[in-house]
């Protein structure tokens, strides 16, 4: 397979690109365990082979001479799967402190912009004969819905599955467009989008009605995010960061969390909120930060596909923003605030009318669109920290016959926020991955294990804990109990 007419990233990519820094690079992961060891020679030659699923794997990023349109992805000549995928040995006792550490570090290190950008880790010596992937890729490739489908072509859903097909072989191009010719293409492109943009705009004014209403649609969720906006400085972590290094994992039995759910008439996100503010409630509380009144504020980043876009990568994400009570005490009393507000912000589809808004934006020039990038070290007004929820497979999966027993996700943090929680749903389980800057937090694991008493707190508030069914012998020995007791 060689390649087509050359895909331009979309405005939303290319924002993604724009964010990125040397110290925080914008790259979106994930941490897999799995059982035994994976030979590392095998699994090379089997992640080349499915490659031929995801061509895109094996184009890299060119840019446009002076930025008259945005970077496309061209075939690489010069793709070797060894410069992407490499091994890590732990020393004793190999814990997964060491592999915490070790993915820290590799999620902190930028990606080469001259070959495909993503990376892989292959990682042996955990306890227990274990292995593990730490994986990486930028997010102007990928957001977290499509990481999943790129997770599901590398994997399989069980130990030994029938040989996968293959999808066409790969031929290299020769060489990559030179200069002079990604700058013809480039403002030819931007001509078109711009002809795109006029007809959009003549279409606009034959229906004024229309018009208007988005307009109003858009203010009204502009109007919502208000009293959570303009706020600086309010939150331990909110400071001039380093580098993303710290990670901490924790997880909760999915059926629990369902559980809690039900009971409250809600949804698994409304229960990951309601966890996630308790957690700050008492990490705050026990630094004698004020709590009183106080919402910690939340972007969270919302699937938009449609339809015929749910196969594709890149990046079709719009975002909400809502305010945790940590202020509130009772643990139900939180929840029903949270279901509350995020209820609305769905009602007047606050995430689809911030895409149509970031549409408007992504018709100016990309020069313009690098500038507002660029405005990202003015201290941060619009929220305190981000928190992904992206659905994983309810299914164990495999690589090479070995089974994936845990997997955590990693989201980039930045723009003065050093905390982000990353959340998948994986085989029974809910995995929450906490990110945060080397110089914050330095007690970041304390909040980890808040994640799991909040929890509690909220299911014993709920009255959702499982039902308990005694064996028939304890029914047995209290019926007979009891017949002795009235003298049967």
């Amino acid at each position: 397979m060689v390649d087509q007419l050359p895909a331009r990233l979309s405005y939303e990519d290319a924002t993604f690109l724009n964010f990125d820094r040397d110290q925080f690079p914008y790259n979106v992961g994930s941490v897999g365990i799995y059982e035994g060891s994976i030979p590392f020679e095998a699994y090379l030659a089997h992640v080349e082979r499915r490659l031929n699923l995801v061509p895109r794997y094996r184009q890299r990023l060119l840019p446009v001479p002076f930025g008259v349109a945005q970077p496309a992805w061209h075939g690489d000549p010069d793709f070797n799967i060894e410069r992407h995928i490499s091994q890590l040995v732990l020393g004793l006792p190999g814990d997964e402190a060491q592999l915490r550490r070790a993915a820290g570090e590799f999620f902190a290190t930028p990606l080469d912009r001259s070959k495909p950008l993503w990376e892989i880790r292959l990682v042996h010596g955990l306890s227990r004969g274990r292995t593990a992937h730490l994986a990486k890729i930028h997010h102007c490739l990928v957001d977290g819905i499509a990481g999943v489908q790129l997770l599901g072509a590398l994997l399989d859903t069980e130990p030994d599955p029938p040989e996968a097909p293959a999808g066409e072989p790969w031929c290299p191009p020769a060489s990559v467009p030179g200069p002079l010719l990604r700058l013809v293409d480039g403002a030819f492109d931007q001509l078109i989008e711009q002809i795109d943009a006029a007809e959009g705009m003549a279409r606009a004014l034959t229906n004024p009605g229309s018009a208007i209403g988005s307009v109003r649609s858009v203010a009204t969720s502009l109007r919502a995010a208000l009293p959570h906006l303009f706020r600086i400085g309010k939150t331990p972590w909110a400071t001039r960061l380093t580098t993303p290094r710290r990670l901490v994992w924790q997880t909760l039995p999915f059926d629990e969390v369902q559980r809690v759910k039900e009971a409250l008439h809600g949804t698994v996100n409304d229960v990951v909120l309601a966890v996630l503010s308790g957690a700050l409630r008492r990490y705050l509380t026990f630094h004698g930060d004020e709590t009183d009144g106080v919402a910690v504020r939340v972007l969270m980043p919302v699937n938009v596909r449609g339809e015929s876009e749910k196969r594709s990568l890149g990046n079709r994400v719009s975002f909400m923003l809502a305010g945790l009570p940590v202020g509130v005490t009772d643990p139900v009393a939180r929840f029903r605030a949270i279901q509350a507000e995020v209820a609305k912000l769905k009602e007047i589809d606050q995430a689809g009318n911030l895409d149509r808004l970031a549409g408007l934006l992504g018709r100016t020039p990309p020069a313009f669109q690098r500038f507002l990038a660029a405005q990202l070290r003015v201290p941060n007004f619009i929220y305190d920290f981000i928190c992904t929820n992206v659905p994983g497979p309810r299914s164990p999966l495999y690589c090479l016959g070995h089974r994936m027993v845990e997997h955590y996700p990693w989201v980039p943090i930045g723009w003065r926020m050093g905390l982000g929680v990353a959340v998948m749903s994986y085989d029974g389980r809910l995995y929450l991955s906490l990110t945060a800057d080397r110089s914050v937090l330095a007690d970041l694991d304390r909040l980890g294990g808040f994640i799991g008493e909040s929890f509690d707190e909220l299911q014993d508030t709920a009255g959702a804990h499982p039902q308990v069914v005694p064996a028939l012998s304890e029914i047995y020995t209290a019926a007979r109990d009891d017949k002795q007791r009235v003298g049967g």
